[in-house]
């Protein structure tokens, strides 16, 4: 079932303060400028946000991001929240008490559309401090949930679509420490036959962002088995931007790596997308497509993409 949005009921919306995924073309909160409107909320599928680089205590956006990331949570409906990593800086957290499960999430991710279980991987700055702290909040928390460094489940779409994500731990893998996890994974994307593979890690493959780039060792190790066994996403966090890196090949690159402080940001041969601003990804997997769009920490819609299988 597909439930279309008539302008009236969006300016309704709007008027609220609630924010509409899917739109074509310009669209601004508060003066309700919107051109080209097209907007569609798929009930039979999995919808669900990425964020990364996150955790500042709710500075340099972080809190506003969160703000809208509930108003379209309170439309969209998420089923979860992928985090991709550097969830709190500078220095991780150094146990499952520390005061920044508090002042970087708990209190900052609040908002009543906004209490769904949230899947982390874990950053390079939570390695500064005890990693394991954050596979153990997952005992603690009610929405917190890291079973290990690197983890896997699927979920159905539908009686004859399910999705398979699978989350790694890319730190030891830039340092060049791969084999156990390169096993695991070819394990996991070898034995499932979902229609939807989805793999989540810290670091990207391809980012046109001039502080950290593509990386070479990633595009060595992962590239060839993205492909191999049909993953579609590979969701990736570390620069500090949004962005859609589409290189040769069937694995859609994406960063997002802005839920709180940016940095500028560059384009290349392969980038589809790339900006430097505050937010975070909002995305539907339905039977025979996927939706993504990116959401800035004023509300504005700033970029949307579809493929099928």
């Amino acid at each position: 079932m597909r439930v279309i949005i008539n302008l009236s009921t969006l300016l309704l919306f709007l008027s609220v303060g609630l924010v509409i995924c899917g739109f074509q073309g310009e669209h601004t909160i508060g003066s309700i400028q919107t051109k080209h409107i097209h907007s569609t909320i798929n009930t039979n599928a999995i919808n669900f946000f990425v964020i990364g680089d996150w955790g500042r205590n709710g500075k340099h956006h972080q809190r506003a991001v969160a703000v809208q990331m509930n108003a379209s949570a309170a439309v969209f409906r998420p089923d979860f929240i992928i985090s991709t990593g550097d969830n709190f800086y500078p220095n991780g957290v150094n146990s499952t008490k520390d005061n920044q499960w508090s002042t970087s999430f708990e209190n900052i991710y609040n908002g009543n559309h906004l209490k769904c279980t949230w899947y982390p991987v874990l950053g390079n700055h939570d390695y500064r401090g005890l990693p394991k702290a954050e596979i153990d909040y997952s005992k603690i928390s009610t929405r917190w949930n890291m079973p290990d460094f690197y983890y896997t489940w699927s979920r159905k779409i539908n009686d004859s679509t399910s999705a398979r994500f699978v989350f790694l731990d890319t730190n030891p893998l830039e340092r060049g420490d791969t084999l156990q996890q390169m096993k695991w994974l070819d394990s996991v994307l070898s034995s499932t036959n979902e229609k939807w593979k989805i793999v989540i890690g810290h670091h990207p493959l391809y980012s046109s962002n001039p502080r950290h780039g593509n990386s070479p060792a990633l595009i060595r190790l992962l590239k060839n088995r993205l492909e191999k066994h049909g993953v579609q996403l590979y969701l990736a966090g570390h620069d500090h931007d949004l962005q859609h890196q589409q290189p040769k090949g069937n694995v859609d690159y994406i960063v997002s790596g802005a839920g709180s402080q940016t940095r500028k940001t560059g384009t290349d041969s392969h980038t589809k997308f790339a900006r430097d601003v505050s937010g975070f990804a909002s995305i539907s997997l339905s039977a025979d497509s996927l939706q993504l769009h990116f959401i800035d920490y004023k509300g504005n819609l700033i970029y949307s993409y579809s493929r099928g299988k």
